[in-house]
């Protein structure tokens, strides 16, 4: 018995390690999409393209490289003495060749503090967007936690979270996260004139929004309210897109952040077929799709063009969505462009087949700067990039762009860094599924 219960054990650890082997490599292949593509070997067939991961293929990604860095790599955002991360950025209004940063600052003490966005005026440096003086906190007003259960701990820690930063037709808006008065964390969205005073220049044409304003959505209402982002149609009328899987939640937004009824059952059938053929589906329970970014409107000819002119025909509203995965206690984000139309019913117009690929994306390492440490790191994975926003990189642009303007792409990474590129619009939509080719 002495020798049959160490080789029974034996076979045990064994079986063990083949097992997590097996489920180690399980989420490196054919999990991106329901579309046929090929595994992500590392290398892949496109030796001319040879990243800095070595997980680049450009049978399965979209290449997006910067038009300003040397070697076409995203470029880093300095916040000095402090740390920072999923960072949005705007054209300062008035200063040429500045920009407006924020991001969410990272809580280094062991201790529970308030969350906070900070924000600077920054310039390049060095190829780095840096930082001109100490960052500030925006000032929004904290709210009186009522989370219950399970979710009381998220009283402990007031102040706005996970902000997106963005233009409107009419002017910057600020949305983030914080503790809710109808759930116990909602949605709000405050003119961001009324918190900086960059934007003095920017003419006010009401007073909607001045203050935090929290979000309401159509039901069903979950006790953590996220990922949203706000759209506007042809006339400048505020909408909310709620949700964008496993189907779209979008309602017409009022002054006081009430919403009317869902409108996306206008769209449900044409929607539901578009995205049965090119969006990503979720395979198990360790996948998923959300909403990610904050929204433009683009027009799909060139500003160059003469006789290119903003219609209902050719220009529609885009977003970033992520496929994510969550294999090995480590998240990889996947971005993918939609685009709807800017008119009711907001019908889905197209949807890339592709997900983006950030240029000079690393290799995951457990050398690599992430909130989570250990001794060892799953095996193909690069660094957790978690694309926030998108921003006209002109200073004269607001919503409404062209394929041929530049824009910012902003993107957290492994919750400790800030980091952005800046691409041409139209290299972001060169893999698009368009819906008007699937039969409903």
């Amino acid at each position: 018995m002495a020798l049959k219960l160490p080789a029974r054990i034996i076979f045990a650890c064994l079986v063990v390690v083949l097992v997590c082997s097996i489920y180690i490599h399980y989420d490196y292949r054919g999990i991106l999409t329901n579309i046929s593509l090929p595994s992500f070997d590392r290398g892949g067939d496109d030796k001319n393209n040879h990243d800095d991961s070595g997980l680049y293929n450009s049978s399965v990604h979209r290449k997006i490289t910067s038009l300003s860095t040397p070697d076409g790599k995203w470029f880093k955002i300095n916040w000095l003495d402090d740390r920072a991360y999923n960072p949005n950025i705007l054209p300062h209004p008035t200063q040429p060749d500045h920009y407006i940063v924020a991001a969410l600052q990272v809580q280094v003490s062991d201790e529970v503090t308030d969350s906070a966005e900070l924000v600077c005026n920054a310039i390049f440096v060095d190829g780095t967007l840096t930082c001109m003086s100490t960052p500030k906190p925006l000032p929004i007003k904290p709210v009186r936690g009522q989370c219950k259960g399970e979710l009381a701990f998220f009283n402990f820690r007031k102040g706005p979270r996970d902000a997106r930063v963005f233009y409107g037709p009419d002017g910057p808006y600020i949305m983030y996260g914080s503790l809710g008065t109808r759930n116990c964390l909602g949605l709000y969205l405050q003119d961001l004139r009324t918190l900086l005073n960059d934007f003095d220049a920017e003419t006010k044409t009401s007073d909607a929004f001045a203050n935090g304003t929290e979000l309401a959505r159509p039901p069903p209402v979950n006790d953590v309210q996220k990922n949203w982002f706000i759209f506007w149609d042809a006339q400048n009328q505020f909408y909310v897109h709620h949700d964008i899987f496993p189907n779209r939640t979008f309602s017409q937004l009022s002054a006081d952040g009430s919403v009317g009824t869902d409108l996306s059952v206008q769209a449900k059938k044409n929607d539901d077929a578009c995205m049965a053929r090119f969006m990503p589906i979720p395979k198990t329970k360790h996948e998923k799709v959300h909403q990610t970014t904050n929204s433009l409107a683009i027009t799909l000819c060139k500003r160059s063009d003469p006789k290119c002119s903003p219609s209902d025909d050719n220009t529609f509203i885009m977003t970033i969505f992520h496929y994510q995965t969550f294999y090995d206690w480590h998240a990889q984000y996947y971005p993918h462009v939609m685009l709807f139309r800017r008119n009711s019913p907001f019908e889905v117009h197209a949807i890339s087949q592709k997900p983006l690929w950030i240029w000079g994306k690393p290799l995951y390492t457990n050398e690599s700067e992430s909130v989570i440490k250990g001794d060892w790191a799953p095996e193909g994975h690069t660094d957790l990039f978690y694309v926030t926003s998108m921003s006209w990189k002109n200073p004269d642009q607001r919503y409404q762009g062209f394929i041929d303007d530049p824009l910012f792409i902003s993107f957290g990474i492994e919750d400790t860094r800030s980091g952005a590129i800046d691409v041409t619009a139209g290299d972001m939509l060169k893999d698009l599924g368009f819906c008007a080719d699937v039969k409903v």
